[in-house]
């Protein structure tokens, strides 16, 4: 199932404790939501920014078998391991930790060498590749024409199973093309990529839905540390969606490496603002603390936000435990509260008492928001992490 149509596993405790008679607290300030339908139908509005054909077309490239977007690199595996991506639901976090602390690790070890100042393997620079229905694979078109322009890849997008996210062999449907352009520099030493989504054709070029630049830079030898910058925009055509994220990870060259993530996003129509500033700190190689700094969404007058803690004890690779205590605010006065561990995770208004079904509603589409933007975090940033310090 898409990310963006998943929703956290703990909200299935949040659901049980609704059913609990509430506690009140009324020693406290109650913040309240101004309209939860139209907080709502803004969250929508954001996520379905990233689910046009072409940018779902675009999602497959790093998955498919034969795309020069799709071969293992130093860089991309650190960027895998730390994504520039929103909060992820203690799902995500819960089952992946482990599994992105040594990748973190592995990649600091890879990345001993510094950046490479070259992203795109010279062997694949001014070509174009489509899909072979009967290799069931991207190959490269030498025939090509327009050609690809020589500082860059080009792949063909076809549309996609919108479940699998496998593209549909019968018929097969180009739905535009993507442009993965080299922008590395050698002073300073800056991996950096360029990727350009476009609908129509190379000859004829139609709507440009995603434009974004991504780059990484190393300091020290070993690495010690690692930088990560992105900005740019996705747009279904309607509504368009700026973004721009810096990802920073310090003691790389140890057994506990720390991060620092910042994002803004901007949707046009509604004119809608959100930010992240999360930390990741890891006491030791069992033991992880997200900060949320700050998770908020501005509509109008109102600025709804998330801040607090989740901690993660890792058990096995397989086998974590979770505890949070995080509060939302309304305009900076506490609206709901969601504490506890495992299955034991509810969420109260800040005075103790339910939330209404409406604002239950909301408080649920806030926390896809996230979904959404990781599952297109995953499309956006899967060709930097396959190509990146190649």
């Amino acid at each position: 199932m898409p990310a963006h149509q998943r929703r956290p596993w703990w909200g299935l405790a949040v659901v049980a404790a609704l059913g609990v008679a509430a506690c009140t607290n009324t020693t406290g300030p109650q913040a309240h939501l101004a309209d939860p339908a139209a907080l709502s139908s803004d969250l929508t509005t954001v996520s379905g920014v990233l689910r046009s054909p072409t940018f779902q077309s675009f999602g497959a490239v790093s998955g498919a078998a034969g795309s020069p977007a799709a071969a293992p690199s130093r860089v991309g595996r650190l960027l895998g391991a730390a994504p520039i991506t929103p909060p992820r639901s203690s799902r995500t976090l819960s089952t992946s930790s482990a599994a992105r602390v040594q990748a973190l690790r592995q990649s600091a070890t890879a990345l001993s060498g510094g950046i490479s100042a070259s992203v795109i393997p010279p062997t694949k620079l001014g070509t174009t590749w489509v899909w072979n229905t009967t290799t069931h694979a991207y190959e490269q078109d030498a025939s090509a024409t327009p050609a690809a322009p020589n500082d860059r890849v080009r792949i063909i997008l076809y549309a996609v199973d919108p479940v699998t996210y496998v593209i549909v062999e019968t018929p097969l449907t180009p739905t535009g093309f993507v442009d993965l352009v080299d922008e590395s520099t050698t002073t300073p030493a800056i991996d950096k990529l360029h990727v350009i989504v476009s609908g129509g054709t190379p000859a004829s070029p139609g709507t440009v839905y995603v434009n974004y630049t991504v780059s990484g830079q190393v300091t020290g030898s070993p690495a010690s540390a690692f930088t990560a910058t992105s900005a740019g925009f996705v747009t279904d055509g309607t509504h368009t969606l700026t973004f721009s994220a810096t990802f920073a990870a310090t003691q790389l060259n140890t057994d506990n490496p720390d991060t620092q993530i910042d994002i803004t996003w901007d949707l046009d129509n509604p004119a809608i603002h959100v930010e992240l500033h999360e930390t990741l700190v890891l006491s030791d190689a069992s033991h992880l603390l997200l900060t949320l700094d700050d998770f908020s969404v501005t509509h109008g007058t109102e600025t709804v936000s998330m801040h607090g803690t989740i901690a993660i004890t890792i058990l096995t690779p397989a086998s974590q435990t979770v505890t949070m205590n995080l509060t939302i605010d309304v305009n900076h006065v506490p609206w709901t509260h969601i504490g506890g561990t495992d299955g034991g995770i509810a969420v109260r208004h800040a005075d103790g008492t339910v939330l209404s079904a409406l604002e239950y509603q909301a408080f649920l589409d806030m926390f896809d928001l996230p979904g959404a933007v990781e599952f297109a975090a995953g499309s956006l940033f899967g060709p930097c992490e396959k190509l990146m310090g190649a």
